[in-house]
């Protein structure tokens, strides 16, 4: 037998890194990993090993335990390790919905009506209790009530609990916040009413929320299949994607990303909401998020800790660089086939001139957020 050629071995090697490919193993494992009859699972022991560490440290690792429970993988020490994590995610879950209910109780109490997104809203959608994780609870009050809203979480806050409130939907695309809660729903916890936004308004919510952070994590693709799979009928799609054009541009560029990514299923969308074809570069450049989640590394490393940590942040400097989805959405332009750069250059300034604008006017302010437990978005 001839030994391999030097070229042989770089397309061997190629392979192999195109076998392992982090973001493209997330991919086929996730892929209708929300729904009760799954889509077969084609995998090898070894690629789950592979991938188990980034669904884990993605908070998918729920998902991964629920595609490989009733696979030939099941036994397997990757697949125990995600199924402790579904345990945990469906203690946690319960816990959570008291800390939701305590919360939502004090604020209804003294004349704020919060409305929980993301979280327990799209939790509640899943096949299980226990396969979305979440460690935020994210409540939007109406910004008139905000800082007496502030007050109250701030005095009901513990080491245990953390309460993400939020001045109307500013962080949310800035959606009006009547208009929001007129149509919003009242579901129940434990016979507590909590006010949840309508299913049109919470999807819009869902793909905004997934690109403004990068996209770096697929849990939140998979809250916007989910969210898209379970609607309601008589869901109003004119509404859900509202009449701007940008706007409308976000929504369907998540959606096509969750049917390309994940098998997401988008019988019943108007065909018209398809007329333009997403941008050749965003799909690559979500699953490069996937593979370096540079938005991860960020909230880890913040600049804001450079003085303490000099050398390590340094070392983390280029997840600083904005991605061409952060960009996008920072800049608030199109999803087109126009060169990115452009807008990275334009983030970054923005970036470093708010950065440099908070140092210099409330340096006593200035946290360190160091600990993953402290940064994990929901």
């Amino acid at each position: 037998m001839r030994p391999l050629t030097k070229a042989c071995l770089v397309n061997v090697e190629n392979a192999v890194s195109q076998r392992h490919n982090i973001s493209e193993l997330l991919a086929r494992v996730l892929a209708g990993s929300w729904r009760r009859a799954l889509p077969a699972l084609d995998i090898t022991a070894e690629e789950l090993a592979t991938v188990t560490p980034a669904l884990l440290e993605t908070g998918a690792g729920a998902l991964g335990w629920h595609r490989v429970r009733d696979s030939r993988w099941r036994t397997s020490s990757a697949a125990s390790e995600l199924q402790q994590a579904y345990r945990i995610h469906a203690v946690q879950a319960v816990l959570h919905e008291l800390e939701i209910k305590e919360a939502v109780e004090l604020l209804r109490s003294n004349g704020v009506e919060p409305i929980v997104v993301k979280g327990w809203a799209i939790a509640r959608l899943y096949v299980e209790p226990g396969l979305r994780p979440y460690g935020d609870i994210d409540l939007c009050v109406n910004p008139d009530q905000y800082l007496i809203a502030k007050r109250l979480v701030d005095d009901l806050a513990t080491s245990d609990s953390r309460i993400d409130l939020h001045k109307g939907f500013i962080r949310f695309g800035n959606q009006s916040w009547s208009e929001l809660h007129a149509r919003s729903r009242r579901l129940e916890i434990e016979g507590v009413p909590v006010r949840t936004l309508g299913p049109e308004d919470h999807l819009r919510l869902l793909c905004f929320h997934f690109l403004r952070e990068g996209a770096w994590r697929p849990l939140w693709l998979c809250d916007v299949a989910v969210a898209t799979e379970t609607r309601p009928a008589g869901f109003d799609w004119n509404l859900c994607l509202g009449t701007n054009e940008r706007s409308r541009n976000y929504v369907v560029c998540t959606l096509m990303l969750a049917k390309h990514l994940l098998m997401a299923n988008l019988d019943g969308v108007p065909e018209t909401a398809f007329a333009k074809q997403m941008p050749a570069w965003l799909l690559p450049a979500v699953l490069k998020e996937w593979r370096v989640r540079s938005m991860y590394q960020r909230h880890r490393f913040p600049l804001t800790s450079a003085w303490r940590r000099p050398i390590t942040t340094l070392r983390r400097i280029r997840s600083h660089w904005p991605s061409a989805i952060e960009a996008t959405i920072n800049l608030n332009a199109a999803f087109d086939e126009t060169p990115r750069w452009p807008l990275q250059v334009g983030s970054c300034f923005r970036r470093a001139h708010d950065f440099l604008g908070r140092t210099l006017n409330a340096p006593e302010k200035i946290e360190i957020k160091a600990s993953y437990s402290k940064v994990n978005p929901t």
